[in-house]
């Protein structure tokens, strides 16, 4: 009980992130929610189930709508006009996320962050309700538990230092802050290490996360931005590095399986 008494502490605690935004100017819009995103997201989550169960590719769906509910909030945040909630968050199956391009290399590391840092709340609280209903609703407590750990892997991934993954843009704008190629070597090391690691135990997960790391090397530049302070790539730094932390910790027992 001491756990889902902290955990809603936290939610409580969240609430913050939700604070100014303005309901009168601008809005979030659906995209994509259409006949051939619907089979393009119908197929990804066919794979998802297979490669895990039905509970975790249920929970995947959320997770996903949660992480681009989080990012058009943010979008709206910084002041953009029109921000999208897409069913199938790809390019080429929906419109991009705001019309508006970013100004500032902060701007866009904030919206990068903010979704999975939004996540933490209702992950830390899907596990509080797991171990509070284990023992008197076992089944129940399994859906939660299965959300919290498919919202911890999901969000972990999108954190990797990989284009067009939030990490990677996070990555490029502190790298160009102190060392522009530093985001490009720390991509090179990534992908080195997952596809050692496929080589190894022979892991498809791997291999996908090294393709992920190769097609960010060829990854389309963006436009030039004004780039992070030290100041401000010294205060995004350790963000990205808890939150994506936090997010292994809650996704470890799927991408441990996975691995």
């Amino acid at each position: 009980m001491s756990f889902l008494l902290l955990s809603l502490a936290l939610s409580a605690f969240s609430f913050p992130l939700l604070k100014g935004l303005s309901l009168t100017h601008g809005r979030i819009q659906p995209s994509g929610f259409n006949g051939v995103s619907v089979v393009v997201g119908f197929g990804i989550t066919a794979v998802v189930a297979a490669a895990t169960s039905p509970l975790m590719a249920v929970a995947f769906i959320l997770a996903v709508l949660m992480h681009d509910i989080g990012a058009a909030l943010a979008c709206r945040f910084i002041g953009h006009d029109v921000a999208r909630v897409r069913l199938v968050p790809i390019p080429y199956f929906a419109a991009p996320r705001s019309d508006r391009h970013f100004d500032t290399a902060l701007e866009e590391s904030y919206v990068a962050l903010y979704a999975p840092a939004l996540a933490i709340a209702p992950m830390v609280l899907c596990f509080a309700l797991f171990h509070t209903l284990a023992a008197p609703f076992p089944a129940a407590a399994n859906i939660f538990r299965a959300t919290a750990i498919m919202i911890g892997a999901f969000n972990f991934v999108m954190l990797l230092p990989f284009l067009p993954f939030g990490g990677g843009h996070v990555v490029r704008a502190i790298s160009e802050a102190f060392w522009p190629r530093m985001g490009t070597v720390i991509t090179v090391f990534m992908t080195a290490a997952f596809f050692s690691a496929a080589l190894k135990d022979g892991s498809v997960a791997m291999l996908i996360l090294t393709g992920a790391g190769l097609q960010s090397l060829i990854h389309k530049r963006r436009q030039k931005l004004l780039t992070l302070s030290i100041n401000q790539a010294l205060l995004v730094m350790p963000t990205y590095a808890f939150i994506l932390c936090v997010h292994f910790t809650g996704g470890w027992w799927l991408l441990n399986s996975l691995m």
